[in-house]
């Protein structure tokens, strides 16, 4: 199969700001717009957006290393890709909607990783995960607020770049 250029070149920079907003808010633990970005992405360029998710763990693998966490990752931010997907046509443009798949997504962000550790030792993966539930609550809220205040902006920024009416009046 063969991709167009315009194709390649935005799934490359989609994926790379996602890496760029994780990194822009890096200094406040488990506050991140890369499940926010996942979601619209998705709902703009639906399957498409794997690739850019892709693109963003390799991106994570080359900065930081392959560790064991990247495991997780390979894994954790499709599956909220997929969850898109299966929504879409329910939720639509309800943004409140997705404000709770995405709060829901946070808290349970540490169970999805904790899954890569269940064959190394399943009370080591039990205990990661429930000493980070607070953590993760703290994801959930802040992932519910930043897809209530950025979704909608976002969405229909990304349909009008999509449609390539950017720009114009």
């Amino acid at each position: 199969m063969q991709m167009k250029t315009e194709k390649l070149v935005r799934i490359a920079l989609l994926g790379a700001v996602m890496n760029v907003a994780k990194w822009a808010l890096s200094f406040l633990p488990n506050t991140e717009l890369v499940s926010l970005l996942i979601v619209i992405y998705t709902l703009v360029f639906g399957r498409e957006a794997f690739w850019m998710i892709v693109v963003f763990n390799l991106i994570e693998g080359l900065q930081w290393g392959f560790g064991f966490w990247w495991v997780s990752y390979m894994y954790t931010w499709p599956l909220l890709a997929a969850v898109v997907l299966i929504f879409k046509k329910l939720f639509q443009e309800e943004f409140l909607l997705w404000a709770v798949v995405s709060g829901v997504f946070g808290l349970c962000f540490g169970m999805f990783f904790a899954i890569a550790y269940i064959p190394v030792d399943l009370s080591y993966a039990l205990t990661y995960w429930i000493h980070g539930l607070p953590w993760d609550i703290w994801h959930a809220v802040c992932n519910f607020i930043l897809m209530l205040l950025l979704g909608k902006p976002l969405y229909k920024m990304l349909l009008r770049i999509r449609s390539g009416a950017f720009g114009e009046s």
